[in-house]
């Protein structure tokens, strides 16, 4: 009798502290949410907007630490020179915005102008800047690839009516810009005596410039630069 007595006591005791054997509150389970940022691609560049990234007179004048070079053409279409240098290879460094150069690429649309700074018969200074429309960034991508490539396959070239020989320098592809420097061999005392170019590729526009002048240097690849800063992405 007395065992049943401390035995209903315990159980009164363990009832009254919310049990003896009661296990501990596991809590509410932690939720885990896991989020992604999705990078949206910029809208590719329509035709209407092309014109508005070639530089200002004033902008080209700047960078090619000249005055008083003027646009002397605009274009909406590719020239074609080709039959007036060798060899054919050599094309996409000799000029900017040649057809054959973007033949079977995809483009759409160009827009292509050039400056000048004439002393007497002597063209001081010239400077070209095109933007090249492609239907996507991939394919303007591509192309900048492609051009990478197949500029080193050109070494020297000649413009066969003057008969002037052209020696290419080193080509540097640094930062998304591909650039060189042409040097012209035994070159007049008076006018330009070297050339630069460089290409690059932001958002669906391929930038195509070539400079000529005493002495180059950067010209081209800053023109470039400048271009592309232009150019939403």
């Amino acid at each position: 009798m007395r065992q049943l007595i401390v035995a209903v006591a315990i159980a009164a005791i363990c009832s009254f502290a919310a049990g003896c054997h009661s296990q501990p509150s596991q809590g509410p389970k932690a939720s885990t949410t896991t989020s992604t940022t999705t990078t949206k691609a910029p809208p590719p560049v329509v035709e209407g907007a092309l014109k508005e990234f070639l530089l200002a007179p004033e902008q080209i004048n700047a960078a090619m630490e000249a005055t008083e070079m003027k646009v002397t053409n605009s274009r909406t279409a590719m020239a074609d020179d080709s039959a007036t240098m060798t060899p054919k290879e050599c094309l996409a460094i000799d000029g900017s915005a040649q057809a054959q150069v973007y033949a079977n690429s995809g483009f759409f649309a160009v827009r292509d102008q050039t400056l000048n700074r004439q002393e007497g018969d002597n063209l001081t200074h010239f400077a070209e800047q095109a933007v090249v429309l492609f239907p996507t960034a991939k394919q303007a991508g591509d192309f900048f690839t492609a051009a990478a490539q197949s500029w080193q396959a050109c070494h020297d070239y000649t413009h066969i009516q003057s008969k002037t020989q052209w020696t290419v320098g080193a080509i540097s592809n640094t930062n998304g810009v591909l650039s060189t420097i042409t040097n012209l061999q035994n070159p007049p005392s008076t006018g330009w005596k070297a050339c630069g170019r460089a290409l690059t590729a932001k958002n669906n526009v391929i930038i195509d410039v070539n400079t000529c002048s005493v002495e180059p240097k950067n010209t081209a690849v800053d023109i470039a630069k400048q271009i592309a800063a232009k150019v939403p992405a």
